[in-house]
């Protein structure tokens, strides 16, 4: 008796899996296509029409977008959306979308605020949560490093060797938390910093309130009792109702400076601090830091 011949069958989702396999083995023998490396070290294809092709994975956590990797920023944010990573895509186009309109900037804006639109029209309802887990935006500008928090609507001007080591996100319609720390390194050597090598480390913790708080008072006691008693000596730089800046001290340990700010029913803790060596000679660029920080409009 003649045995059957055995035909594998595939379904199209196992079709999919080795089509998406094979796609870095098949570009890489592509012999009219280029590979591209730009000025932020990212790498991409394109074909002999100009078509740029990206691995459609993500491939870091936190990276700010720049003018000189437009090419590759927008159109990686399109294939992670493709690909099913909503969040890593949706960031990547809102910081594409943050970044000043002028020059080239102005096309890829419109071409990401396109992209973004037609994700809120499939998504439907479930796009607000997308969009709150993709609130934190970053671009390069006139050498420093822009961080955006959408969620929490405030801003800050970080060193260009910045990195955003952690993230803590909580909360429910009445009541939000989010926590970043981030590591800096004011001669820019991102080599190190990756390494864990830091001048200093940057908390900012935010919080959304049920009900404004009435003085800033309120507000240190709330952020006393979350973060817990210190032994820092510190020195009033300036105070008002809204706003409150201080220098702070441990001994010879460490230093750094600390504010906190009121705005509406939000409030902010920011922290910059630093081993005492490293923290005298850039206590200027430590203050400009936590200077930069600016708050959106809020809510009443």
């Amino acid at each position: 008796m003649k045995r059957k011949r055995f035909i594998p069958r595939f379904t199209a989702f196992s079709l999919l899996l080795f089509t998406w396999a094979l796609l870095p083995y098949a570009l890489a023998q592509m012999p009219d296509w280029i590979l591209v490396r730009d000025p932020d070290g990212n790498r991409y294809h394109v074909d002999p029409n100009g078509r740029i092709y990206t691995s459609g994975k993500p491939e870091f956590d936190f990276k700010p977008v720049s003018e000189d990797g437009l090419n590759y920023y927008y159109n990686q944010g399109v294939e992670l959306l493709k690909a099913g990573y909503g969040v890593e895509g949706l960031a990547l186009l809102k910081s594409i979308l943050a970044m000043p309109d002028g020059g080239r900037t102005s096309d890829f804006r419109a071409r990401a605020s396109m992209e973004i639109n037609g994700l809120i029209r499939r998504e439907g309802d479930r796009y607000e949560a997308l969009n709150r887990k993709a609130s934190v935006l970053l671009y390069r500008w006139k050498g420093s490093v822009v961080l955006i928090n959408d969620l929490m609507k405030y801003r800050v001007e970080l060193p260009a060797g910045s990195r955003v080591l952690r993230t803590r996100m909580r909360g429910d319609d009445k009541y939000g938390y989010y926590g970043l720390l981030i590591g800096m390194r004011f001669d820019g050597d991102m080599t190190a910093l990756a390494t864990g090598a830091c001048d200093a480390l940057v908390a900012i913790d935010s919080e959304r309130f049920p009900s404004e708080f009435r003085t800033m008072g309120e507000l240190k006691k709330n952020w006393a009792r979350n973060l817990g008693a210190d032994t820092f000596r510190r020195t009033t730089i300036r105070s008002d109702k809204r706003a409150e800046l201080a220098r702070f001290e441990d001994g010879t340990l460490y230093a750094g400076y600390e504010a906190f700010l009121l705005r509406g029913r939000y409030g902010y803790c920011i922290r910059i601090i630093s081993a005492v060596p490293q923290s005298s000679p850039h206590g200027p660029d430590m203050e400009k830091v936590i200077n930069s920080f600016r708050t959106s409009f809020v809510e009443r």
